[in-house]
Order: C-alpha cells, then sequence, then structure tokens
C-alpha cells in the first residue's frame, strides 16, 4: 500500500504570489459589500488568486486550473513535465463579473472541456450583473464558445456533465437552485429553488442528477434527485448524516465511485456512501483530523482520493472500500517553502500516483497548486 508522500508547492504566477502584508482596515474590507469596487485595489485583486477547479486533458496532456480572480484571468494550463504555469487570456470573453471557475471543469469523450462562471457579487450587484456562462473549449482549436447563461443574474458554484445525454447539470450562487442546460439545443431548465449550498452534484449510473436541498427555516441537508428522462424530481427528506452538533450535513465532493454507489465528503470531514437505488447513505469514516473533504476522486489504483482540511491543517488520504480502511497519507506541507496549503478546494491525478490539489481562501498570500508524489 503507498503510505509515503512528496509535497511540493507551485505559485500559480510568480508575481500574484507574493505575501499580502495588508492592514486590519484592509482585511476588513475583503469581507464587506464594497470590495472590490473600491478605487485602489487593483494591485490587490491581482494578488487574490486561489485554485478552485482542477481537470487533466488527454487531448493535450495539460493539466487545467479554474481559478478565483478579480481581473477576469480565471483560467491556466500547467505543463506537469516542465512544471510551468499558462494564462489562457480568459478575459477576452469574460465581463467585470466573471471571478471564479468553481468547481467546474468537466471533460467529455472527445477532449472538450466544459466550464462554468461563478461570481462573487453582493445583492445590490446583482441585477447588473448578466448572470454566469456555460463555456465550451476546444483544446484542439483554442477556442471558446459562451453556450448560454442558464439563469439571467445568477452564477453558477459547481456543475456536472452526462456526455451521453449532452446535458450539463449545476447548482448556482448567491441564489442557490439547481439547473438542466442541453448542450445541443442551448435551452435550460430550472429545477428548482434548493435553499442548499452543496460543493458538487452528483450523477449515478442511471444517469440521474443527485444534490440536496434544505427545509425553509432549517440548517440540515436533504437529498434531492433528477430523472432527465421523465424529468421529474424527487424531493425526499433523507438527510445526510450529522457527525458533530453543528453538523449540517453540507456536500464538499460527491463521485460516481463506478462501483454502483455515490461517495460524498461532506464539509464536516465524512467520508459518506449513497446506494442510489434505495436511497440509503451510510457513513464510513472521518479520515482526516479536520473538516472539510473537498476533494475526492477514484485513483488510477481503484482506491478513493481525498483532500480535506481548512487553516493550514490539510491532508491527502485514500480510503479502499475492499478493507473499509482510510489512511492518512500526510500533511499538504511543502518543507522548501515551509509552508502547508491553507484549504484545499480540487484533487485532480494525471498520472498515476502523481495527484494535485488546488487551494483556496489563504489569507496572506495567494492559493498555490499543490503537488503531492504517493509512493
Amino acid at each position: 500500500m503507498k503510505t509515503t508522500m512528496q509535497v511540493t508547492a507551485y505559485p500559480v504566477h510568480d508575481e500574484r504570489n507574493r505575501e499580502l502584508h495588508i492592514d486590519a482596515n484592509t482585511r476588513e474590507r475583503l469581507h464587506s459589500p464594497e470590495f472590490p469596487i473600491l478605487p485602489g485595489d487593483v494591485d490587490l485583486r491581482a494578488l487574490l488568486v486561489s485554485t478552485v477547479s482542477l481537470g487533466f486533458s488527454t487531448s493535450d496532456g495539460l493539466l487545467y486550473c479554474g481559478l478565483t480572480s478579480f481581473d477576469q484571468d480565471i483560467l491556466d494550463t500547467f505543463d506537469i513535465d516542465a512544471k510551468t504555469f499558462r494564462s489562457m487570456r480568459f478575459g477576452q470573453i469574460a465581463d467585470r463579473f466573471d471571478v471564479k471557475i468553481h468547481r467546474s471543469l468537466q471533460f467529455d469523450s472527445r477532449g472538450v472541456i466544459y466550464m462554468a462562471i461563478a461570481g462573487l457579487s453582493d445583492v445590490d450587484e446583482l441585477q447588473m450583473a448578466p448572470g454566469g456562462k456555460i463555456v465550451r473549449y476546444d483544446p484542439s482549436t483554442r477556442t471558446f464558445e459562451v453556450l448560454g447563461i442558464p439563469l439571467a443574474h445568477n452564477y453558477i458554484q459547481t456543475i456536472v456533465l452526462d456526455d451521453r445525454r449532452g446535458i450539463i447539470y449545476g447548482c448556482t450562487y448567491p441564489v442557490p437552485h439547481a439547473f438542466r442546460f442541453d448542450i445541443a439545443t442551448r435551452q435550460s431548465k430550472d429545477l428548482g429553488f434548493i435553499n442548499s449550498m452543496p460543493h458538487s452534484p452528483g450523477l449515478d449510473d442511471e444517469g440521474n442528477l443527485w444534490t440536496t436541498w434544505t427545509p425553509l427555516g432549517r440548517t440540515w441537508n436533504n437529498l434531492m434527485r433528477y430523472n432527465p428522462d421523465t424529468d421529474e424530481t424527487t424531493w425526499t427528506r433523507v438527510a445526510l448524516p450529522a457527525i458533530c452538533a453543528d453538523d449540517t450535513g453540507a456536500v464538499d465532493a460527491f463521485v460516481n465511485g463506478g462501483d454502483g454507489f455515490l461517495y460524498i465528503g461532506t464539509t464536516a470531514g465524512a467520508l459518506l456512501r449513497l446506494d442510489p437505488r434505495t436511497i440509503e447513505v451510510e457513513y464510513l469514516c472521518h479520515p482526516t483530523p479536520g473538516p472539510r473533504i473537498a476533494g475526492l476522486i477514484v485513483g488510477k489504483d481503484g482506491l478513493l482520493y481525498g483532500s480535506a482540511g481548512t487553516h493550514g491543517n490539510t491532508h491527502l488520504f485514500s480510503y479502499d472500500r475492499s478493507t473499509e480502511r482510510a489512511t492518512l497519507l500526510g500533511p499538504i506541507y511543502d518543507p522548501e517553502r515551509k509552508t502547508s496549503n491553507w484549504t484545499t478546494h480540487a484533487l485532480c491525478e494525471p498520472r498515476a500516483g502523481l495527484f494535485y490539489v488546488g487551494e483556496t481562501d489563504n489569507p496572506n498570500r495567494s492559493g498555490f497548486l499543490w503537488e503531492c508524489r504517493v509512493y
């Protein structure tokens, strides 16, 4: 079993990853409705970069990095051999409200990439903001195409692609809805107000969408299922289990395990298994010392791998479904830079044993791309 891990951190752009050294007044403004539209914040905006989506393209052999950045430079590629980044110059098709490609890099069978645009506009700006775009990028022609805006004046936190049916599903922010977007017709369907903020939706083997909804006036998260063949939504009363007093069962990561089950990482740090046939949820384990299983994938060796943690206490773990055992592979800490991943946000394995982890919400610098070699 692989248990040794070597970690290296890569700044997305060196000039964007200086220590911020911002004063208390400016730090407070980062969380105010006025930021980032106040004068004089241009340099600070360029530093506030996080890596919030990852996906590897077998077409061109590049790792695609969806970023948060207030300057609209929100998509890079990373050459995993040369260890170099290249901006995809997303600003050429962006407007000023487009600040994230958040949990939304999806690849079809031909290697074409679909992505969705997230925003951070406050309520007073939303009627001016057009809404989150669905964008297609073809690596063979190096061209972007805007396919549409599923819900006007609302932005897209996450998507999942049903390649066989040509459907993209997503969840929106700040007004939480689920939606269906048909690629061929470019028509969207609002699946309803879900009152929940899942970081990932799931897609089972039958092509059903799974996400969560929260009853009004409550905090827990119930499962919701949408069947695209019957166009029916099931608002279940099956709540995701809580593992501590303030746990709402919020979804941080969702993955199809390829074994008939869906696996869920929660913001409290629980690993769960959903049987979509019976709508039964099983608690498996709490694999790391902290909360937030923000990255969850099926590894090339068949194990589940996850990245978890926050406030600099972050780890990579594996879970063996045959033995029902989790293994903590180590902290996501670069000994050369003497720094840790602040909060993990995306996970990808381009080659066997070679993992990349995105970082977000670091209060002192931009979020690095983290390379974890597991032996």
